[in-house]
């Protein structure tokens, strides 16, 4: 089993402990985090200070964002949840399924990124997705659905029209596809496996 114990609180020992886990994964250099300086375009950067160790993320003099830790281990499961996310996304675009929910992808492949460096984060990562899901499950008929609608409006259907009859179509997902599949919730039971 992997996992990831930082036990370095200074900026220098934090840099070297995350450029040491991006080569295990070949995460590019241009996801990692600054550090104890904001680059101001929403790349994260990371700050020590007397309270605690901080993932912060700023944008046009914005901050949009910043948790503190005392766990070095903490910060490194933000700052990789994070890069893992982007190489993810990167992937599914490559490898986009037509007719699927483009999350299945990004997410499988964020779980498995994970997994390479702390199996444990995984778990983290899948008890996360399980709830995104439960709000906003899987479509895997939204593009063929919105191209219906498209169809129908620019056939003359009004609006309120073309998207009931798309929806009649091509349905919403239903209470089904709320559900977490039957492996992944093992997994999220028995973290262990």
């Amino acid at each position: 089993m992997n996992e990831v114990t930082i036990t370095s609180k200074s900026l220098d020992g934090i840099r070297k402990a995350v450029a040491e886990l991006a080569e295990r994964i070949e995460a590019p250099a241009s996801l990692l985090p600054t550090y104890g300086r904001s680059m101001d375009t929403a790349r994260p950067h990371i700050e020590v200070d007397q309270r605690g160790l901080h993932f912060v993320v700023r944008e046009r003099g914005q901050e949009q964002e910043r948790r503190t830790t005392n766990d070095p281990s903490e910060l490194a499961y933000w700052i990789f949840k994070t890069v893992t996310f982007s190489m993810a996304a990167k992937f599914e675009l490559h490898h986009r399924n037509e007719g699927e929910d483009f999350r299945r992808i990004l997410f499988s492949k964020q779980e498995e990124l994970l997994a390479q460096l702390d199996s444990s984060w995984r778990s983290r990562l899948q008890a996360h997705l399980s709830q995104v899901l439960k709000t906003a499950p899987f479509d895997d008929q939204s593009s063929i659905r919105v191209q219906y609608y498209k169809q129908l409006s620019d056939d003359g259907a009004d609006a309120d029209k073309a998207w009931s009859l798309a929806c009649e179509k091509h349905p919403l997902p239903d209470e089904e596809q709320n559900q977490v599949p039957e492996d992944t919730a093992r997994k999220l039971a028995d973290p262990q496996r």
